[in-house]
């Protein structure tokens, strides 16, 4: 609620004041043209994320949703170099006004188009991690966040797969918001899913509540993915712990809230043996203490995107201390990815689409 009050107060300063500079840097007769643009385009982008309409099987809903994200943030960058550089024409009365509006036009659209060109492609990162109690070397490829729908269909999951294939993993862990829309629940993008070789698990994330759930596991358990809510089971002498989304705990906030279920609660309800190498998967880094208090040797997450773009990459850490990376917390290792995908706005600016390859190697004994 605090989150959405923000943005529409935002939107509100905006909206009045955008138009407000461009008339006077640009010498325009009117801004209420402008004024209405702005509050189209920023109130437009809102009421679809806040209404959920982004979801449905639309393919003009698809492309209003994209076009729109990306003149949220021109709007938004323009906003805030206007705002930065306002200071320069009360302060120097010879600076050239016309420039200047020009100017922030300008760095803001190719701010936006650098965005959209990076989040058309994705890197691969390497972690190897050592595991006590593990016999042999497991490759695991962890995917969270491809983000299927409005922005990603057949020919990037066609560019992920040969990644995947390459990587010759023994198995592959889509952990949560593999799907974003009811776009892409179509059984034939899902039937792509059957070229992997490998052992594939899929964990949920928040984004598969806000559709058709109960469409979106069936193509995914469908399409040789076997599904991890919360249960655990033993492949290639490792434990794997997959819970569905969840809180930490009921006293931790959540933006994101789709269940009333929590780490705190469920994990100790999940029988293993604790001499046994463990690792989790859930989508989001919360609830490390309780993971780390369950001795388990490596939790795999997503969700934050790493922020996905700026500014969010320089607040995501204010909601995510552990936003992206390796981190080490007494005998648990957290890896979280940044995505293969993108939700909201197309664009990556200061992040990368990540496919994530773990490589669990036994460790070496001191004893």
């Amino acid at each position: 609620m605090m989150l959405t009050m923000i943005a529409w107060i935002g939107m509100a300063v905006s909206v009045c004041y955008v138009p407000f500079r461009l008339k006077n840097l640009l010498g325009l007769r009117r801004r209420w043209p402008l004024a209405v643009l702005t509050a189209a385009v920023l109130g437009g982008y809102l009421l679809l994320l806040h209404t959920g309409i982004y979801v449905l099987d639309n393919i003009a809903i698809a492309w209003i949703y994209n076009a729109l994200g990306l003149l949220f943030v021109f709007v938004i960058y323009l906003f805030f170099l206007l705002l930065i550089t306002h200071p320069l024409t009360a302060l120097l009365k010879r600076i050239p006004k016309r420039p200047l509006g020009l100017g922030g036009i300008l760095v803001s659209a190719f701010l936006v188009a650098l965005g959209f060109v990076n989040a058309q492609s994705f890197s691969v990162t390497r972690h190897d991690v050592a595991v006590k109690g593990l016999t042999q070397a497991v490759r695991i490829v962890h995917l969270p966040d491809l983000h299927l729908g409005a922005q990603r269909g057949e020919a990037y999951l066609h560019r992920i797969l040969d990644a995947i294939d390459e990587q010759k993993p023994d198995m592959v862990l889509y952990n949560g918001d593999l799907v974003d829309s009811n776009i892409a629940l179509k059984p034939e993008l899902f039937s792509l899913f059957k070229r992997v070789r490998a052992e594939q698990y899929f964990t949920t994330g928040n984004h598969e509540y806000y559709l058709d759930t109960d469409r979106a596991l069936r193509l995914i358990a469908g399409a040789g993915i076997r599904i991890l809510r919360s249960e655990m089971v033993e492949t290639r002498g490792i434990q794997l712990i997959g819970m569905e989304y969840m809180n930490a705990d009921r006293e931790t906030y959540d933006a994101h809230m789709v269940n009333t279920l929590t780490l705190k609660e469920e994990l100790p309800r999940i029988a293993r043996d604790g001499g046994k190498p463990s690792v989790l998967v859930h989508h989001s880094p919360v609830g490390t203490r309780y993971v780390a208090d369950g001795h388990i040797d490596l939790m795999l997450a997503g969700h934050t995107h790493g922020g996905q773009l700026f500014p969010g990459t320089a607040l995501v850490k204010y909601r995510f201390p552990m936003y992206r990376g390796r981190h080490q917390l007494d005998g648990l290792t957290l890896l979280v990815s940044q995505g293969a995908g993108t939700f909201g706005p197309w664009m990556r600016l200061g992040t990368r689409n990540e496919l994530q390859v773990v490589q669990l190697i036994p460790a070496i004994s001191n004893q």
